[in-house]
């Protein structure tokens, strides 16, 4: 008798109030047109200048993420005091080896991720943390991005900046690592959301959490599995 094979999810984590998971398969334009609604019903006061900004340079690090090979991708979008538009993006995949031991040394992984990084981004923020669900490497760095200026409806590219969190998170399950990274053009309020992803980072489990006392979390829960899960 042939057993069906189930796939299982490698790990398990909480999206903070106001974080909205996006369908990978989802038509763009559809997408877009979405977030033109949401940005006109919550900032009443700002430019459609200010809002088409906004809505485009959120797409083009969607795509970005979905075009990396995102299992998962959820964003926010909120108001800040002076209402001001801000926006996070929280990407997840599973990056496993195609070949090589079914255990891993986790502390040697996030190690070695470490300094990896520390070479490739000299003027980053590089090191290693320690999460309920384990060790992990993590690495804070601003980038300087070129928007298609298409998405504008200009010719040329519209430069911008943006701030990334990245945690190399290796696998309880086997071999690889699940990498979280966050993005937001709101520098200025980097510390609220770092604080907001530190919550993120902490629910992380490679089970499928139970309230047994019949509580629940406060906002939705999300899971990633690997190509080879």
């Amino acid at each position: 008798m042939e057993i069906e094979a189930v796939d299982v999810p490698d790990l398990w984590f909480e999206l903070p109030p106001g974080f909205v998971e996006f369908n990978l398969h989802d038509d763009p334009e559809s997408r877009i047109l979405r977030m033109v609604d949401t940005a006109d019903a919550l900032f009443t006061s700002a430019t459609q200048e200010q809002k088409l900004r906004f809505v485009a340079a959120g797409e083009y690090i969607l795509q970005t993420m979905i075009s990396a090979g995102a299992q998962h991708v959820s964003g926010c979008l909120l108001r800040m005091p002076g209402d001001k538009l801000s926006q996070g993006t929280l990407c997840v995949m599973i990056e496993s080896p195609e070949s090589g031991a079914l255990r891993q040394d986790r502390h040697g992984t996030a190690k070695a991720t470490a300094a990896q990084w520390r070479s490739v981004f000299p003027d980053a923020e590089v090191g290693l943390v320690m999460l309920p669900y384990g060790i992990s490497a993590l690495c804070i760095r601003e980038l300087d991005l070129l928007i298609p200026g298409v998405l504008f409806g200009l010719d040329s590219p519209v430069p911008t900046t943006v701030r990334q969190a990245q945690f190399c998170v290796p696998l309880k399950t086997g071999p690889g690592a699940a990498l979280f990274v966050f993005t937001t053009e709101d520098i200025k309020h980097w510390a609220e959301y770092l604080e907001v992803l530190g919550g993120v980072m902490k629910s992380i489990a490679a089970e499928e959490p139970s309230w047994p006392d019949g509580s629940a979390p406060e906002g939705p829960l999300a899971c990633v599995e690997g190509a080879s899960s």
